[in-house]
């Protein structure tokens, strides 16, 4: 697909003009048709992938359902634009190019009966709590003889797509971007923590109003009010409902406020209130609600009201007292109820002791490190079943970290010090291993001897020789930690940094 490897060569030459590098006024150079440069890329990588698709869905292999010669084509295709690629049927299961045949369900989500009733889906907003991905999701329907027999769909991540935009776009100082759906939400920003926020409901007044003023129409300039006047040009996808915005600045560069350096002392709180705050959410919700557990309606309602309150719970589920996972929500793990989980080491804790559980770090079938916080349910004075929370530790702590800015030479990791199990690092490699067993770092003498420290030891410092992040040469580190509890189980949390670099 060559279109989609094109580069904007008009935006390059745009960028590079003095005016426009010196902060001059954007009208001098064009904006407007820097904005429909910018909208015309855009738009081309959806309408790309959805010909694509659409092209796919006739191939005698989509037709007969044939998934290893569909995943070839979708393979093709997942080159070009990160995402997943998936085929699906009519029942809801699906299969991506990722992991073949998913064991998940589609079938709840809000698009899929208009896709199977026939109806392309353009730019729907997904948010993935298993990946903590964002996307925008193209499908289209696989039609024989009149009747839908499956669908092909591309979940396009946005944070990738965000990166690509800025590296191409190259905006300078006092300028900004932003790409908003039909009803508001953020789908693109040049800042990545606002996707998927909603500028109708969350932002202020002047922004909600040149937000509703630029959504009635295809094109056209908003101003609106934050840190300052921002004027902003305006112009709807020739195929999507999405409308992007380029904005100056009023005054030239706009400068951020400063973060707060990340610290220890600020970090903790953060994190042990938001390990708390899912803890007594659970309680709140299954004291007030006291459920049937025979009754079906009821016992999803309060599954879908812990899901609702917690965006770091990934899934939540009830378990009998058997062990048996009888409910688990959202829908698109319905495969897996009345599955057997008697033998996880936290049921067998709830079923011996029925009292709340936080669990030890498990690798879960999606192939992430999790932990589950669960609480017992009784009737009559009997234990019956409990109500289990699944946290993905990654997703829960990243977004207190981006709170603060972390400089080079530093990192923060989190182990359980039962195990050394790595619950949490910036670098993704290291999550889910064990500091005491895993091969790589049995040549880490110093590292192992002050791991063992920070397992016997809730707070303290020291040193150590390791490996600097995303792979390198060995680096002398110091490394302060405190810890974090919840239903007598700990996380040691270790900011590390190295002292002797300038």
């Amino acid at each position: 697909m060559p279109a989609i490897r094109t580069t904007l060569f008009a935006l390059a030459l745009l960028f590079a003009c003095p005016a426009w590098a010196a902060g001059g006024s954007a009208a001098e150079v064009g904006p407007e048709t820097t904005l429909n440069a910018a909208a015309h890329r855009l738009d081309g990588f959806f309408t790309h992938t959805q010909a694509a698709l659409e092209l796919i869905a006739t191939t005698p292999e989509a037709r007969r359902g044939d998934w290893p010669g569909i995943k070839a084509y979708l393979r093709r295709l997942a080159t070009d634009l990160p995402g997943v690629y998936f085929f699906v049927l009519p029942d809801g299961n699906y299969y991506s190019v990722d992991l073949d045949y998913t064991r998940l369900n589609l079938a709840n989500r809000p698009y899929f009966a208009s896709l199977f009733a026939g109806q392309p889906v353009r730019g729907f907003p997904i948010y993935s709590r298993s990946s903590g991905k964002k996307s925008a999701l193209m499908a289209v329907p696989i039609t024989v003889d009149g009747k839908v027999t499956g669908a092909l769909g591309a979940s396009i991540f946005l944070d990738e797509l965000h990166a690509r935009l800025n590296r191409e776009l190259a905006l300078p100082p006092g300028y900004t971007w932003f790409v908003l759906d039909a009803e508001g939400n953020t789908m693109l920003d040049r800042d990545i923590d606002f996707i998927f926020m909603n500028a109708l409901k969350q932002g202020g007044d002047s922004l909600r109003a040149a937000v509703a003023e630029a959504l009635r129409h295809d094109s056209g300039r908003i101003q609106y009010e934050i840190e300052g006047i921002r004027h902003g040009h305006y112009r709807r996808l020739a195929s999507l409902d999405w409308w992007m915005v380029l904005v100056q600045r009023e005054g030239g560069a706009f400068t951020a406020p400063p973060r707060l350096a990340l610290s220890l002392d600020r970090f903790i709180p953060d994190l042990q209130g938001a390990l708390d705050g899912i803890d007594a959410s659970l309680a709140r919700l299954t004291a007030a609600r006291r459920v049937g557990v025979d009754n079906d309606a009821e016992v999803r309602a309060l599954l879908g009201a812990i899901l609702a309150e917690n965006p770091a719970v990934i899934e939540a589920a009830l378990v009998d007292h058997r062990g048996v996972l009888r409910q688990i929500e959202p829908g698109d793990y319905r495969n897996f109820e009345n599955t057997d989980i008697s033998d996880q080491a936290h049921v067998v804790a709830m079923r011996q002791n029925p009292a709340p559980v936080f669990s030890a770090g498990f690798r879960a079938v999606e192939g992430f490190l999790a932990v589950d916080l669960a609480r017992p349910l009784h009737q009559d004075g009997e234990f019956v079943a409990s109500v289990s929370a699944l946290i993905r530790p990654e997703l829960l702590v990243a977004p207190l970290v981006r709170r603060s800015v972390i400089p080079a030479d530093h990192e923060l990791w989190i182990m359980q010090p039962e195990d050394g199990m790595i619950i949490y690092d910036q670098d993704q490699d290291e999550i889910g291993r064990l500091l005491f067993g895993d091969p790589a770092y049995a040549g880490y003498h110093a590292l192992l001897g002050l791991g063992h420290r920070i397992a016997r030891h809730d707070s303290g410092e020291g040193s150590y020789i390791f490996v600097a992040p995303a792979g390198g040469e060995k680096v002398i580190k110091k490394a302060v930690w405190q810890t974090v509890r919840l239903h007598g189980r700990e996380w040691r949390v270790v900011l590390a940094y190295r002292p002797y670099e300038r």
